[in-house]
């Protein structure tokens, strides 16, 4: 399905409900264990951006990537985790393994 120049896959539905999911959960205050809520809801905004706009990206090294992004989130501040997400997808994309 495309809206405007995203395309959205299933895959992206999932993002799109956990997005809505982490919103809700931050708006009511809802404890996530050892994450920040605020740091997990950019980064799947971040994610379903990406993967809306380049939908042949492959799914398997996306999903390395978008697990080890949240991992670290767990250590580092927000903004070395976004650098790290763009810099890894960025390598990523020059060495066509996405």
């Amino acid at each position: 399905m495309y809206i405007g120049p995203f395309y959205l896959d299933t895959k992206e539905i999932f993002l799109i409900l956990a997005a809505i999911l982490l919103g809700i959960a931050w708006f009511f205050g809802w404890p996530l264990w050892w994450f920040d809520k605020r740091a997990l809801l950019t980064l799947v905004i971040l994610m379903l951006i990406t993967k809306g706009l380049l939908p042949s990206i492959h799914n398997e090294a996306f999903f390395i990537l978008a697990i080890v992004t949240i991992f670290v989130s767990l250590y580092l501040p927000i903004f070395q985790v976004v650098l790290f997400y763009f810099v890894s997808f960025l390598m990523f994309r020059f060495l066509k393994v996405i």
